[in-house]
């Protein structure tokens, strides 16, 4: 890719605003992407959810890591109330070539929705998983950069500007270089390390609010890690953001070179991106605890 000119800005509308939004998510490798997608059910007067693509773990998880999470969020969605609503898309294997994009279902889906939508009421397209599918749409489709806008979970403050420890963008280096360095506005979302809850917390104010919230918290005994005092449920701040904003702080900032070592190379080249670095945790889960409330009305 050469240079980028007049990349726009990825701004979220006010909140009174509803967003066309798909979710991309690796939801059967960490529990925070079920409180993710749970956070985002919670609102449909903010968000207009045109569906779900299910993304890999990463290349040593193996292709069966997609099967596992399209069964995860089909799992969740029966619980919440929604089987059948949404429709539920297998994405694709990670890339191996740079500008080579793999194909898949979820892949025609993001293109599909994208070109329905228009450049005054974009698609927003939240990746919180590897960035696969999202890259591997616009290098097929590079027009819907222009009706879409990409939200990806990068989180890794603490090493910014100068490299990226996260595991999304190692689940698929190449795909996260292609966001990069593509045209499309997006939202380098590198936050939400601290959206902690202890286990107790969980049990009191979910597991008494229905189907869905005693789902959410009995998901902690599947693994000794999720039911720790400060497990993280990062994904959740993607979606908070884009309900609240204010509850966030950003910047906007040059859209940097990614190379294969996850490190950083401010060159200019290709224009200017928002990035969040940080977010008030507490708020995040007030979100949730109020939301659920209504979910299970």
């Amino acid at each position: 890719m050469g240079y980028v000119k007049n990349r726009i800005i990825a701004e979220v509308p006010p909140i009174t605003k509803k967003l066309k939004i798909i979710i991309d998510s690796d939801a059967a490798n960490e529990i925070d992407d079920l409180y993710a997608i749970t956070l985002a059910l919670c609102y449909p007067e903010r968000f207009d959810i045109i569906g779900f693509v299910a993304t890999h773990f990463a290349q040593w998880a193996g292709p069966e890591s997609i099967k596992a999470s399209y069964d995860v969020i089909l799992e969740l969605l029966n619980k919440a109330g929604l089987a059948g609503k949404y429709p539920v898309k297998m994405g694709s294997s990670p890339m191996q070539y740079p500008n080579v994009p793999n194909d898949s279902e979820g892949v025609d889906f993001i293109i599909e929705s994208a070109r329905s939508c228009s450049s005054e009421d974009p698609l927003w397209v939240v990746g919180i998983g590897a960035a696969t599918n999202l890259a591997c749409a616009l290098l097929k489709a590079p027009d819907i950069a222009a009706k879409a806008r990409y939200v990806f979970h990068a989180r890794s403050e603490h090493t910014w500007p100068d490299r990226s420890v996260q595991f999304n963008v190692y689940g698929d280096i190449i795909a996260a270089k292609t966001l990069l360095e593509s045209d499309i506005p997006l939202i380098w979302f590198d936050t939400g390390t601290y959206i902690c809850a202890p286990y107790e917390d969980t049990r009191k104010y979910l597991a008494p609010t229905g189907e869905v919230g005693k789902f959410l918290h009995e998901y902690r005994d599947r693994n000794p890690y999720f039911a720790l005092p400060d497990k993280g449920f990062f994904d959740m701040g993607d979606f908070a953001f884009l309900l609240n904003p204010g509850i966030c702080e950003s910047e906007i900032c040059e859209a940097p070179e990614l190379t294969r070592y996850m490190e950083f190379k401010h060159t200019g080249r290709y224009g200017r991106m928002q990035r969040v670095y940080e977010i008030a945790p507490l708020k995040v889960w007030e979100l949730l605890y109020e939301g659920i409330t209504k979910l299970n009305k």
